[in-house]
């Protein structure tokens, strides 16, 4: 656990209007730190600023004090600038740097003072400096060129080896895996030999793969036409950019092999192509390492990036705690080096997510330093400490330690959909699995993807790993056994339109936009009281090459309960689209609120559809909104949206009544 070390927390001056007489006087210092106000000050929940200079002229009393922060083994990495006494009507938060979510800090902790944050700064030493061995300060300077010099890929072996030797969830590269169908021999480490394209033939050894955006442009590539001419030869100066130095790199590492896409699956052949999607989620989980051209928007992007000239440095001097060791520290903006995953262009593809997900370790070219990730932990070049509730790294660590490689906690299959033991208030494994899943959807589902027709192919390794931990079936992105609970998702905005028109109106992969599920947490596990039940569910794959790929069409057996309900369409409103209008029983009894899944299915004007109830407990219940499909002998319903029926104040849920009041029936879903 990380956070503020309030024992040493230390008055810096007097008052804000001492600390800018400093500043304008030339203190280096004092000038970094009112910066730093300036950036911070007035923070709060909506992210509005307030004028620092209007706050230290009502404040002016404010005492500007220091706060080192760091991690539980007492390292530091920033300072933040805090003010004590008397808290205005600012932001009562440490800010955690580049991080989305503030830590509360309660004043409790520190009796004595009452703390608001108003800004930061970064510190860093020299690791042969007392100051980093003997004051434990991790913050490390960073050079001009991410990733090209010989301290960039020292301190990459350093977290290599660390990750081969010590991590016991890791894959440890002694087991040399089957290379995949095809692979790039990128030749001796000399560079004596051109690179070429090798067919594998099942032989064994130790590969790279590499992840990068496509960007608009289409990269070198390998067709049925150049096939042969690229098993000769693929010269390195013909390579973009960014698969150039990912071949320097994969020799810097003493590996032979290299995969790349675009080069390594024929990209004019239908069937290469599905053949190789199948397996894709393999060739990452089975390579050695993977590198991850983060900062390039296209192939010519580059993975060694000149970074932008860090602003000079503040000298502050480093004394040990009986001053007979003296050393140097560096103060520096923390927006010099402001860099979130998550922001990078190639964490914006929809493709990627599986990469990062499946591969066990990764190395990450970012525009302004080096990044690792595997199963067990996560670095920066810059020596901060990764934390692990921003980026998605939480969820990709769980992940691969649960699901890709060695089972943290074990899995097992054939129990309930619910997971949930009334009488001990326990939620099974398996249920916990799911709410991963529901995690990872979401995620997915923010991305983008060049090709809509593959939504359910470029998440298909995920699902094949977690098919293979749990045994679960798997349907057009749900799971059969937590299949009520799976088609319970919604979006916070309608989709603008379909596209995936082959997948069934119940899956989230049908429509565009990011997806959210109504059991993301153990709690609301609890919930799932089954108000219906799963009858069949069938379904015809796309191809054989892919059960987890795309299907030509599935229909939904569901026993449950089914009421007509009304929407009268009103002028839409902002408020409306933050879950959707009000629907109603034909007896005009309150339903809940309904959100749609498409524009289009918002009827025009006063319409009759259906609500189908999936789960509930004492105060909540979650159903589909269908509508009748046209033109059937037989009564068949496609979903529209979703409905979340409302409770009374009293905690009753009276707006469920007439469900309860409906005969069970069992209807079939398209």
């Amino acid at each position: 656990m990380r956070g503020p070390n309030l024992d040493r927390m230390q008055c810096h001056q007097p008052s804000y209007l001492a600390l800018k007489r400093s500043a304008e006087a030339g203190c280096r210092l004092c000038s970094f730190f009112w910066a730093a106000l300036e950036r911070g000050v007035g923070k709060g929940p909506h992210h509005n600023r307030i004028a620092l200079s209007h706050v230290s002229e009502r404040y002016p009393g404010r005492q500007i004090s220091l706060v080192a922060w760091g991690g539980a083994d007492r390292s530091l990495d920033r300072i933040h600038v805090i003010t004590t006494g008397e808290i205005p009507s600012l932001s009562s938060s440490f800010e955690a740097g580049d991080e989305d979510e503030n830590t509360t800090v309660d004043p409790t902790m520190h009796p004595d003072h009452q703390l608001a944050l108003d800004g930061v700064v970064d510190l860093y030493a020299y690791p042969d400096d007392p100051a980093a061995w003997l004051g434990g300060i991790t913050g490390r300077q960073l050079p001009r060129t991410a990733g090209n010099s010989e301290d960039d890929f020292q301190l990459a072996w350093k977290w290599l080896k660390d990750c081969l030797t010590n991590h016991t969830i890791c894959p440890n590269g002694i087991t040399k895996p089957s290379l995949p169908t095809r692979i790039i021999d990128v030749g001796p480490s000399d560079g004596s030999i051109d690179p070429y394209l090798l067919e594998s033939d099942e032989r064994k050894g130790l590969y790279i793969t590499l992840s990068h955006c496509w960007g608009g442009m289409v990269p070198l590539t390998t067709t049925t036409l150049t096939l042969e001419e690229r098993k000769r030869s693929i010269p390195l100066a013909s390579l973009p950019r960014t698969f150039r130095e990912a071949v320097i790199i994969t020799r810097r590492f003493g590996i032979r092999y290299i995969w790349i896409d675009s080069l390594c699956i024929l990209q004019d052949s239908q069937t290469d192509w599905e053949k190789e999607s199948a397996v894709m989620g393999d060739t990452y989980t089975f390579g050695f390492i993977n590198i991850a051209a983060r900062g390039a928007l296209n192939a010519e992007g580059g993975c060694f990036i000149p970074r932008e000239a860090e602003p000079p440095p503040c000298l502050v001097k480093y004394f040990s705690s009986d001053c007979s060791i003296t050393g140097s520290m560096y103060i520096r903006s923390p927006s010099f080096q402001a860099e979130r995953l998550q922001d990078a262009p190639l964490d914006r593809r929809g493709w990627v997510l599986q990469e990062r997900l499946l591969s066990p370790r990764i190395l990450y070219f970012g525009r302004q330093q080096l990044y690792w990730e595997c199963a067990e932990t996560t670095f920066r070049q810059d020596g901060k400490h990764c934390d692990v509730a921003t980026d998605g790294l939480r969820l990709h660590l769980d992940f691969k330690a649960s699901v890709v490689f060695d089972a943290a906690y074990p899995f097992s299959s054939g129990r309930t959909h619910a997971q949930y033991d009334q009488q001990s208030g326990q939620v099974g494994v398996t249920a916990r699995s799911f709410i991963q899943w529901y995690k990872v959807v979401r995620q997915y589902t923010r991305r983008d993807l060049t090709f809509h027709t593959d939504k359910l192919p470029a998440i298909s390794g995920i699902a094949k790993a977690f098919q293979a931990k749990t045994g679960c079936t798997y349907i057009a992105g749900i799971w059969k056994e937590d299949l009520i609970a799976g088609i319970a998702w919604y979006l916070t905005q309608p989709s603008h339109d379909v596209i995936c028109m082959s997948l069934p109106s119940w899956s989230w992969a049908r429509i565009k936009g990011e997806v959210f599920f109504r059991s993301l947490s153990i709690a609301e596990v609890k919930m799932r009281d089954s108000s219906c039940q799963l009858v069949d569910v069938a379904h015809r794959l796309a191809s054989g090459l892919n059960p987890y790929g795309d299907i030509l069409d599935a229909r939904l057996k569901i026993l449950g309960r089914l009421i007509q309900v009304h929407y009268e369409a009103l002028e839409l409103s902002d408020d409306m689209f933050s879950f959707g209008p009000s629907i109603f029983a034909l007896d005009g009894r309150p339903i809940g609120r309904v959100s749609f899944d498409t524009l289009a299915s918002y009827p025009d004007n006063v319409a009759v559809f259906f609500c189908l109830l999936l789960y509930s407990d004492d105060h909540r219940a979650a159903a589909l909104a269908l509508e009748l499909e046209k033109d059937h002998c037989e009564a068949l319903y496609r979903r529209i949206g979703y409905v979340s029926v409302d409770s009374s104040p009293s905690g009753q849920p009276d707006g469920r009544m007439p469900f309860w009041q409906s005969e069970p029936q069992i209807i079939t879903i398209l």
